[in-house]
């Protein structure tokens, strides 16, 4: 479960995504229930999230991200972004969205600048023993670089085993995953280029 209030390393706090979907499902004057019919999720698992009684997989916030028609960073950050100028393009370290994933503790930190991009990347810790849940799936391509620790990539029942350093890119058509078989963090350099509303 997400606290969030809780700090970082960097200072950033934990981003409260469950009331940014509420903030957003009002402001569209759609109720749990009517909300979970159009994203086909369950309005249980809704009511959970903007409880924060539970992290949501990245394949439910892109559900509901298509249905309420905004960039996923509406979920990490409070409003447009007023920034000018070269501002605009950057994301500063002490500015970076956190927030988890799922239930097996996969944290995520935002690097993209606010907005809505068709290419973006973020840093992905995965804990000792995890295996990612829900991978989005749709047109495009997806790569990255192991920043530490050690994973495995699996993509269309193939694995390849990736230390420190190594990098990779993919078509995000083929199913896969990323793996933690050791017992020690690892970080990685998430990229993804999916066309808008091409996700599954």
């Amino acid at each position: 479960m997400k606290n969030a209030s809780q700090p970082h390393a960097d200072g950033a706090a934990e981003t409260d995504i469950g009331a940014r979907l509420k903030a957003l499902r009002k402001a569209r004057n759609l109720t749990i229930t009517e909300l979970a019919l159009l994203a086909n999720v369950s309005a249980g698992a809704i009511s959970q999230i903007e409880r924060n009684l539970t992290n949501p997989t990245v394949r439910v916030l892109e559900q509901l991200r298509l249905v309420l028609k905004v960039p996923l960073t509406a979920f990490l950050e409070e409003g447009d972004a007023s920034l000018r100028g070269a501002e605009h393009y950057v994301r500063r370290r002490a500015e970076r969205p956190h927030f988890n994933v799922g239930k097996r503790g996969i944290a995520k930190e935002m690097l993209s600048p606010s907005g809505d991009h068709d290419v973006q990347f973020m840093i992905i810790r995965i804990p000792p023993g995890v295996r990612s849940d829900e991978m989005l799936i749709g047109q495009g391509e997806k790569a990255g670089i192991v920043l530490e620790g050690e994973l495995t990539l699996e993509i269309n029942g193939d694995s390849a085993r990736l230390m420190s350093g190594d990098s990779f890119q993919f078509k995000s058509h083929l199913p896969h995953n990323i793996f933690n078989p050791t017992e020690s963090d690892a970080r990685v350099l998430w990229i993804m280029h999916i066309p808008p509303e091409q996700h599954l």
